[in-house]
């Protein structure tokens, strides 16, 4: 009896593989049954089927994708591997020849109708053993001629000159480039559709509770209930991050205008949609009379009795009611920088409250200010509404600056560096916080010592009306903030009038969830990679902590390609060094953090939204901003 179960076990087994463990892919039908989303969500629409190769046996498996998240869990269950997890990826991830096997993803590209043979971001894959993986794939799918190799990750860019000559390769920038669809903020919401074809005449009418169909952004991006736009955007544009923020649904199609069903939804009250690889409209009756209202009034704090400029030394999480979000996070940065090898930009202090608050006061806005915030701004006009901002920032631009504050700036500038050529950035109490960044909705601006055209009252001026400007103001009525506890201070450091590289990076995996991974956008010089032409893409990259900073580190960390900057001919605008160094540097700033301010936090789900440059001279690295992620 026992014998005859035990041959009913090996027979039901035997099934059970081959149903789990085909050795080729014959059909389209074949692949997608088989196929899952790619732990990586790098793109839209993008399905993949995981492959295993037995080096000693010389034998290709496809896996039930579906069925099997990790190749180790394949590896264990019909291959007989029977080591735990860290041996598996220390073993198979190596660029050794004595590895057992070579592990890797088929992903069907739908918008280029491509397939790509694509390695891990750690996967070391000697060439050798990748040229004989390629050969062993392509002889066993039906999709030979159309089957390609991804150079998505540096170390196969690396060994690019010793692969096939018969080997097809994909670049990110060629698939980043042929999408037709990208999802920016994955979430769900009601409103009503209009559609934008001109901006300049159309834009005065937007409402809040409007889901808008256009080409492309503007640089003041509106309060709306959604977006759906023709042009690509970087994940971590402002135009991204405030999406997430509010959390209303946006997304990119670049075939918008060739559908009449959606321009037909024109005037519509729709429930929208954005998903991974679709978004979907459908006409509701929903009531939207309610749309962006709060129960509760927020009133923010504020301490005016700091009456003094204040040097970055002293300046911390503890005086942001004095000095504002930004100024706070960059005194915790400076800090950081004593015991970690990054830099922050230099001549750095803060001008607190107490001094915007006076020139509110001499100036006279309070009174237009409480007139103003007794009205229905939600539902008045748009150009109702900037007339009135318009007026109360012109009030502020034509008062005087307080000459001793003047006096005591220069004094400060003199004190603390050699540099005269400074950057005034705005530092309030309603932006760079937990669940409201505000992210580009306030002004930075230059002056400079003895230059007539970039004055420094005059910078510190527009600084502070800034707090009054359309797209300032309307953020704030979303989240429902009283406008009567707004208050602006400035950070002060010295400008850099040449950078070799800028960029943002979020210190959380956007792309896979609970997983290790900061997500980096970075450009060549100044081009902007938080409002960015549409015609200009940046590096977008995943990098790793190496071992020498985190547990969770690889020993030779790895750099995940998304796409290439248009500036730089198809090469990143760090070295991998520079990179390396800016994700170790990344990982110390964000334990720094979690250890100071959320100890119960997740540390996969938690993260810091930095803006970083490259000196242009040295290269060396600076951080002048740090927010929490609200993603």
């Amino acid at each position: 009896m026992r014998i005859l179960l035990c041959l009913l076990v090996m027979i039901l087994w035997s099934i059970m593989g081959c149903s789990q463990n085909p050795k080729s892919l014959n059909s389209k039908l074949q692949f997608d049954s088989w196929a899952s989303k790619p732990l990586y969500q790098k793109y839209g629409q993008v399905s993949s089927v995981k492959i295993v190769y037995e080096t000693e046996k010389k034998k290709l498996h496809f896996v039930d994708s579906r069925s099997y998240t990790f190749h180790h869990e394949f590896c264990g269950d019909f291959l007989g591997y029977s080591k735990a997890l860290n041996s598996f990826n220390t073993e198979n991830y190596s660029g050794e020849m004595d590895r057992p096997f070579l592990l890797a993803n088929i992903n069907y590209y739908k918008a280029l109708d491509k397939y790509a043979l694509e390695l891990g971001p750690s996967d070391r894959m000697n060439a050798i053993h990748l040229n004989e993986l390629y050969a062993a794939v392509k002889k066993e799918v039906f999709f030979s001629d159309n089957l390609f190799l991804m150079m998505s990750t540096t170390h196969v860019n690396s060994i690019e000159d010793e692969l096939e000559n018969s080997i097809r390769l994909l670049r990110p920038d060629d698939v980043y480039q042929g999408q037709k669809y990208q999802p920016i903020s994955k979430q769900r919401g009601k409103g009503r559709v209009r559609v934008i074809t001109d901006w300049d005449s159309q834009s005065a009418d937007i409402r809040p509770t409007d889901i808008i169909l256009l080409k492309d952004i503007p640089l003041v991006f509106p309060l709306v209930s959604g977006v759906i736009v023709t042009e690509f955007q970087t994940p971590l544009s402002h135009v991204s991050l405030l999406g997430k923020n509010r959390k209303i649904p946006i997304c990119a199609y670049t075939k918008l205008f060739d559908h009449q069903e959606i321009i037909a939804l024109d005037g519509e009250v729709v429930s929208f949609t954005v998903l991974q690889d679709t978004f979907i409209l459908e006409k509701t009756n929903a009531d939207l009379t309610q749309k962006w209202k709060s129960k509760r009034l927020l009133k923010l704090k504020e301490d005016f009795s700091v009456d003094s400029l204040v040097p970055i030394k002293y300046v911390s999480e503890k005086t942001r009611y004095s000095v504002g979000n930004k100024a706070a996070n960059f005194g915790e940065l400076y800090r950081y920088s004593e015991t970690i090898p990054f830099n922050t930009p230099e001549s750095a202090f803060a001008i607190p409250f107490h001094f915007y608050q006076q020139h509110a006061q001499r100036s006279g806005i309070n009174e237009r200010i409480a007139q103003l915030v007794e009205k229905d701004n939600l539902s008045r006009s748009r150009i109702e509404v900037q007339q009135d901002l318009e007026f109360i920032r012109r009030m502020i631009l034509n008062k005087e600056l307080d000459s001793i504050l003047l006096k005591d700036v220069v004094a400060m500038i003199k004190q603390l560096g050699p540099y005269t050529r400074m950057r005034f950035r705005s530092s309030t109490n309603a932006e760079d916080r937990e669940g409201f960044s505000g992210a580009g909705i306030y002004t930075s601006k230059t002056g400079e010592i003895g230059n007539d055209l970039k004055p420094i009252d005059e910078a510190i001026k527009k600084v502070w009306a800034s707090l009054w400007s359309f797209g300032a103001f309307m953020e704030r009525e979303a989240f429902n903030i009283d406008h009567n506890y707004v208050s602006m201070g400035i950070l002060v450091h010295r400008s850099f009038p040449n950078e070799a590289v800028n960029g943002v990076a979020i210190t959380t995996n956007l792309y896979r969830q609970d997983y290790l991974g900061f997500v980096i956008n970075a450009q060549l010089g100044d081009e902007s990679v938080v409002q960015p032409d549409g015609t200009v893409q940046c590096d977008q990259f995943i990098c790793y902590p190496d071992e020498t900073v985190s547990v969770y580190g690889q020993q030779e960390g790895g750099i995940d390609i998304i796409d290439f900057s248009s500036l730089n001919n198809g090469k990143l605008v760090m070295t991998l060094d520079e990179i390396q160094e800016l994700a170790n540097t990344l990982e110390l700033i964000k334990k720094k953090y979690l250890r100071k301010h959320y100890t119960q936090k997740s540390y996969f789900g938690f993260g810091l939204d930095l803006e970083f440059k490259l000196d242009e001279t040295t290269r060396e690295l600076y951080i002048k901003q740090m927010r929490v992620f609200n993603n």
